[in-house]
């Protein structure tokens, strides 16, 4: 997926940011994000799309089980917005019919497949290696979501952080409990992806992946920024 069209992509969901309940000045950061400029997230493009990749997949999981048992409307509107938009940037960052490894190296999820050393959907992707099969939702024992590639973010190996953070969520008790479980998890969440993505932006080891991080950065201010509103008028 080029750049362009994952604007465009992105683009779907501004009619929803545009409504007087989320209406927000693109990159207007209420809180300052936090992010080490000489981690190796910040520089690399190979821990960049690691990183970014596993924030989606943790944010498309929980936004998922928020729309099944939330019945706040705020917080189920922010949850619809966060699919469409992390499905736009995980769909950037991990070609489809691939997974990514809890190593952070993308492989394919059947065998056999051609390995495209032209690396065609752009620069901000690592030449797509072969390491072994995925059956079942497991990658050589690592665990992944769920695998099912019709579904973003469930073909993505989380790591014990991000699955304690889902497990907690589908422990947390009904009604306005869970609601301040998921949007005080998505304001930490979304506050430390919006300084990844500015650190990369200014930081990043490749022009085009500093291009993709510029123009996604809008979309992730507005997601730090509703969640962040949302975990104040909650109680996150």
């Amino acid at each position: 997926m080029s750049n362009l069209r994952l604007i465009a992509a992105l683009g779907l969901s501004v009619a929803a940011l545009a409504t007087p309940a989320f209406a927000q000045d693109a990159l207007s950061v209420r809180v300052a994000p936090q992010f080490d400029a000489d981690a190796p997230e910040a520089r690399n493009t190979e821990a960049f799309r690691g990183a970014a990749l596993r924030s989606d997949a943790v944010s498309i999981e929980s936004s998922r089980i928020a729309l099944e048992r939330s019945r706040n409307p705020n917080v189920r509107a922010y949850a619809k917005n966060v699919l469409v938009e992390r499905k736009a940037t995980t769909d950037a960052l991990l070609p489809a019919g691939t997974s990514l490894t809890a190593g952070g190296t993308v492989v394919s999820d059947v065998q056999p497949f051609e390995t495209r050393l032209d690396n065609p959907i752009g620069v901000v992707l690592a030449p797509v290696t072969i390491a072994q099969t995925i059956v079942g939702g497991v990658l050589g024992g690592v665990g992944i979501i769920d695998n099912s590639p019709a579904e973003p973010g469930r073909r993505v190996a989380i790591g014990a952080e991000g699955q304690a953070r889902i497990d907690r969520l589908k422990t947390a008790r009904g009604g306005r409990d869970f609601d301040r479980t998921y949007v005080s998890q998505q304001a930490r969440s979304d506050a430390r992806t919006l300084g990844l993505y500015d650190a990369y932006a200014r930081n990043g080891d490749d022009s085009q992946g500093r291009a993709f991080a510029r123009q996604a950065l809008p979309y992730i201010a507005n997601e730090h920024g509703h969640s962040a509103r949302l975990a104040g008028r909650i109680g996150g």
